[in-house]
């Protein structure tokens, strides 16, 4: 309800200071009316506090009725008659509350008088702040939060005050947030911190000659945040912010997940590329990374948030289905029989085969083992590594 002067954020410390500065000046002004008297501010205060209360009480009454659906707490003392409940207990508290408001009334006079004029100001106040922003912003969408800007030059875990191991959460579009509501949920942020990033995405070349904060921050990034400022309000979590320039986003993606030694890349599905395409691109940058590469995985979230893909970045121990498993075993007993005995482990037929490949794609015989490749990955309806 009040105006954009009031909640614009400090340049250096990005909180509210003037509506900070206003209250403190209130309750300056107020000890100086009161001249100190303790006992009048003691009164005045329990007017607040139980009007207060008293309001809540009702209003958590009023939504058990305006939105009946099903809720995490209720209070006891609820007496279903037919298909309605009487929450008893609820109006039990909030008529206790209301008459304790009405005898602070009745007997509290000067805390009566000065509450009531508080009150009635202040509601002037905002009533026709609310009438001058609803005339001001009638033709404009729902307001975006306000965003303060901290430059770096370089990307690094101190910069962005994130631990190791943390998860980088990519985003890009207001309406496709699913994969970041699954992270919120199951991430606990006392132990893993989570860092959510937008790629603005810029032509070859671009980035080099440097780009202003306004530049770098448009108005979609703050449509993005704003959406991941709620989402993150709504389920109680830390989450730090960050855009980097890019022309390509996946690269900046894992560039930046390497500087922050991140552990994971959660991402929503491409809605232009199937799971193996997008793991396959987020790996090619994977393998352009300098050495030594960082240990990394990718998350792909489907929109029903249940449906996950995993990838592993890089060298990692391949996923045996059962079937190649029996058949390393079959071949295990079949060359120990043949000589070494004991001495032969089934990790020594996996590596004499691979290094038998190595050799054979190397030689006239290239193109079988190209086509044996080809017609073993077309027949297979195994999920993804």
């Amino acid at each position: 309800m009040l105006p954009d002067w009031f909640r614009h954020p400090h340049h250096r410390f990005g909180t509210t200071s003037r509506l900070i500065n206003t209250i403190v000046g209130l309750q300056l002004l107020t000890i100086l009316l009161t001249r100190g008297d303790v006992i009048m501010l003691g009164e005045a205060y329990a007017f607040g506090v139980v009007w207060s209360f008293s309001m809540k009480a009702l209003s958590v009454l009023v939504l058990r009725y305006k939105s009946p659906e099903n809720r995490q707490w209720k209070t006891p003392l609820n007496i279903m008659i037919g298909k309605s409940e009487l929450p008893v207990g609820l109006i039990l508290i909030t008529v206790s509350l209301f008459s304790l408001a009405v005898i602070n009334v009745l007997t509290k006079k000067v805390a009566t008088i000065s509450g009531l004029a508080f009150t009635i100001a202040f509601f002037i106040v905002f009533e026709c702040s609310e009438i001058y922003n609803r005339r001001r912003h009638k033709h404009e969408g729902p307001e975006s939060e306000k965003f303060r800007l901290d430059t770096h030059s370089e990307v690094s875990k101190e910069a962005v005050h994130v631990r190791p191991g943390n998860v980088l959460v990519a985003v890009r579009n207001p309406n496709r947030m699913q994969h970041l509501e699954r992270i919120l949920l199951k991430t606990d942020t006392r132990k893993i911190d989570i860092v959510v990033l937008s790629v603005r995405t810029l032509k070859a070349g671009a980035a080099e000659y440097g780009l202003e904060p306004e530049q770098m921050f448009s108005d979609a990034e703050t449509n993005v945040f704003s959406k991941v400022v709620n989402l993150a309000e709504k389920a109680g979590k830390h989450v730090e912010l960050m855009v980097v320039p890019g022309a390509d986003p996946y690269d900046a993606v894992v560039q930046t997940a390497a500087r922050l030694q991140s552990s994971r890349i959660v991402m929503g599905l491409s809605p232009k590329l199937t799971p193996s395409e997008q793991g396959a691109q987020v790996g090619e940058y994977w393998e352009k990374l300098p050495e030594p590469r960082p240990s990394l995985s990718l998350e792909l979230v489907l929109e029903n948030q249940k449906d996950v893909v995993f990838f592993n970045l890089g060298p990692h121990p391949p996923r045996l289905w059962p079937e190649d498993i029996d058949l390393v075993h079959r071949l295990w007993l079949e060359l120990s029989a043949r000589g070494p005995g004991s001495k032969l482990h089934h990790r020594d037929v996996l590596g004499v085969a691979l290094r038998r490949m190595a050799a054979e794609l190397e030689s006239p015989r290239a193109p079988e083992v190209v086509e044996d490749i080809i017609r073993e990955a077309g027949g297979s309806n195994r999920q993804d590594e």
